[in-house]
């Protein structure tokens, strides 16, 4: 099994709405899906690279900026993808949050080794870590001359942002936004495992899981199984748009077979196996917003520890029509809960 979003490895808490001096949790129901005018992500307005000292080496982190970053009375929301090993083009649809506001800039990035950053094929593993994912991200504020932000981390972008606060610390992040995530990859891989115990065949979908270098058609259909039903259950488009066949990533077009790179996840899929942050949550000092899917494959209680563990203000709302990536499922509301989110902490 692969990383995060590419359920790699191998009890929802009672929620209910509750407020006080700091802490909200609500469940967001929906009556039906959106009406969605355009489902295609909007044209960047800028785009370009930055470069990234690795070792006295240099790399180019490719990144994308929506709305209008050189305005500045708006702090710019950062977006950081999942993976590790897939690109920024599955966020796509949190542009709509500059669209309905080109005041408010987004910006998203590809990780280093993936996409249209340089890729990092033949780099042997002791050049991957988590730490350089965080450093990489630092370097892309300093280099953007950010001075003031949010961090909006999805899936395995969730430990870079939490991580990033925790250790720099930095007077410019305004708030983070973890979504559809994690606290320790032993919860996550109890998550997957409890999913997967709910397919038919789970013994056989576990198996074939395993197959990414033996048997790509074996694997595909195993992840597609799981997928379907625990990371894109409620995303209505057919077929399936590009951006979220994030299988092409790793390994190739379903047809051509072309385009496939796993080097990433294949290096860090044992470098990230232990990775936690219980015990240091405590250290988040910016406020906080939680998002989780009820019918993701990363159960609420993967993430819920974000919610009692960071001391100053927490937003905890769960999505009832979403499994992993309600900003295509739920995607109206997940813009509106996050700009209004935005706009309280800015």
């Amino acid at each position: 099994m692969k990383p995060l979003f590419l359920a790699t490895r191998l009890a929802i808490p009672l929620f209910l709405t509750s407020k006080g001096s700091c802490r909200e949790a609500t469940r967001y129901i929906d009556s039906g899906f959106p009406c969605l005018l355009n489902t295609v992500p909007p044209e960047p307005t800028k785009e370009g690279t930055v470069p990234f000292i690795v070792n006295g080496e240099e790399f180019q982190t490719y990144y994308q900026v929506h709305g209008d970053l050189a305005d500045g009375s708006l702090s710019p929301l950062i977006a950081v993808h999942g993976g590790p090993g897939l690109t920024h083009d599955y966020l796509g649809p949190i542009a709509d949050i500059s669209k309905s506001n080109p005041l408010q800039p987004v910006i998203f990035y590809d990780q280093l080794g993936n996409g249209r950053s340089s890729r990092l094929v033949g780099k042997p593993i002791t050049f991957f870590s988590v730490q350089l994912y965080v450093d990489e991200l630092g370097n892309l504020v300093n280099r953007l001359n950010l001075s003031t932000y949010h961090l909006l981390g999805h899936s395995w972008g969730g430990p870079l942002v939490a991580e990033f606060e925790v250790q720099f610390q930095l007077p410019g992040l305004k708030s983070l936004i973890i979504t559809n995530s994690l606290v320790s990859m032993e919860l996550t891989s109890q998550s997957f495992n409890e999913r997967i115990d709910t397919l038919d065949n789970p013994d056989q979908i576990r198996e074939d899981m395993g197959k990414m270098k033996t048997d790509v058609e074996a694997y595909r259909a195993a992840m597609m199984a799981f997928y379907s039903r625990y990371a894109l259950r409620f995303v209505k488009e057919d077929p399936i748009p590009k951006e979220l066949r994030i299988l092409d990533t790793m390994i190739g077009d379903e047809e051509t077979g072309e385009g496939g790179d796993p080097t990433v996840s294949d290096a860090m899929e044992p470098l990230t196996a232990n990775w936690t942050i219980i015990g240091r949550i405590h250290l988040i000092r910016v406020p906080l917003f939680l998002i989780t899917g009820k019918e993701d494959m990363v159960q609420s209680y993967v993430s819920e520890p974000y919610f009692w563990g960071v001391p100053g203000k927490v937003k905890w709302v769960e999505f009832q029509k979403s499994s992993h990536v309600p900003f295509w499922e739920e995607r109206e509301k997940f813009m509106q809960l996050v700009g209004e989110w935005i706009r309280s902490v800015d």
